[in-house]
């Protein structure tokens, strides 16, 4: 419920608004990469006039909106009945559990961490600093790790034992914390005790929670055609073009510079991936044309993709892009950019292309990687 290693709270702000003539509600908070991913997973899109997240009007929506943030940010509902909304009458009032958990339930105690579990913190961060891990890791790690040790407030977090680690396991899964979350905290506070403390036997037998299978979402052929056709602008195309001929993350579009484009053999090289790895993907000839229309328009100077004061892209004015261009083409498909990576996946398995090559394309290496993309893509064919 914190920033980082900062203790500053999380508040999303729910609000009620009229987007499109239809009532929504509104999500308000500071810029955050995480509380973004939470808001997406909630079903929210992202409102350009309003300049918010917003989902669906209704219980199921508020229930989502707070199971996705329940233990990550408080959530302030006491405006979301509290005027009229846009000009328009104020809704009837929400099902009494909504109301008493967003206006009368007592807000969450604001934790501060002692000085030994800052000085820990720090500690482990310089720790990922040296390893080069990403800096979204870092602050997830960072977080996750603060949140064990804020749980304890009395206890030295070296002297936080596995017995503590798994009371605080149980306190998350009894508060219906996701088990993407749970693998998060068990990820985060082996790497402190093992890489920081240097302490493997404390944290080897913690348990993980089990595995969950999801199939990933993907549009088809057409629905990719439809939305690529909905997009006007050419810089704000080509994006969209290379995240799904080439299969890449957010992330890897947005770090492209001009020299990983490799036109003359077809290839596309994707620099400091995820695991900071290189590889080299497709780069469809079809995407070339509006590419060398759009380089010769544009212009850009050293990231493929910039932003208006150059450097590269920012990740949120693509998911703007990907959200509009959704809109337009009339897709009702909860999708976000990263469908695309899902879905050039499945379209070449599709064809008949190999897995192994698939996932060379992709950048996984793991074993366990190649059996979960097996079973979830070939399951996405057969269904």
């Amino acid at each position: 419920m914190a920033d980082e290693i900062t203790g500053k709270a999380l508040t999303v702000k729910l609000e009620a608004v009229y987007h499109e003539r239809a009532k929504r509600i509104a999500l308000r908070f500071p810029y955050d990469a995480d509380l973004i991913k939470r808001a997406k997973e909630a079903g929210a899109r992202w409102s350009q006039t309003h300049k918010c997240w917003h989902v669906a009007d209704g219980s199921a929506s508020l229930k989502a909106v707070y199971a996705q943030f329940k233990g990550h940010a408080w959530v302030d509902g006491s405006a979301l009945f509290a005027q009229p909304v846009n000009g328009n009458p104020a809704s009837p009032a929400r099902p009494p559990d909504m109301a008493e958990r967003s206006i009368k339930g007592p807000p969450q105690p604001k934790l501060e961490a002692t000085p030994q579990s800052t000085e820990a913190l720090q500690a482990m961060q310089r720790k990922m600093e040296i390893a080069r891990i990403s800096p979204n890791s870092i602050k997830t790690y960072l977080n996750a790790t603060k949140q064990l040790f804020l749980h304890f407030p009395q206890k030295h977090p070296n002297d936080i034992r596995t017995e503590d680690i798994e009371t605080y396991q149980h306190h998350l899964a009894a508060g219906d914390a996701s088990n993407s979350y749970l693998n998060q905290v068990v990820n985060a506070v082996r790497y402190y005790y093992m890489n920081v403390l240097g302490d493997a036997h404390r944290v080897t037998f913690i348990e993980r929670p089990r595995k969950e299978r999801k199939l990933p979402t993907v549009l088809s052929e057409e629905e990719v055609g439809t939305l690529l056709r909905a997009v006007d602008n050419l810089k704000h195309r080509c994006i969209l073009m290379l995240i799904y001929s080439a299969g890449l993350r957010l992330s890897e579009l947005i770090n492209l510079r001009l020299q990983d484009v490799a036109a003359d053999r077809n290839q596309l090289i994707v620099r400091g991936g995820k695991g900071n790895k290189d590889r080299i993907t497709l780069l469809s000839a079809k995407v070339m044309v509006p590419l060398q229309q759009y380089l010769a328009e544009y212009a850009p100077k050293e990231h493929l993709f910039e932003g208006a004061d150059g450097g590269p892209y920012s990740p949120r004015s693509v998911q703007q892009v990907f959200h509009r261009a959704k809109d337009k083409a009339g897709i009702a498909t909860l999708a976000t950019v990263h469908t695309l990576r899902h879905s050039f996946a499945t379209h070449l398995l599709e064809k008949g292309t190999d897995l192994r090559y698939i996932q060379t394309l992709l950048g996984h290496t793991s074993s366990k990687t190649i059996e979960t993309v097996t079973l979830s893509l070939s399951k996405c064919i057969t269904t």
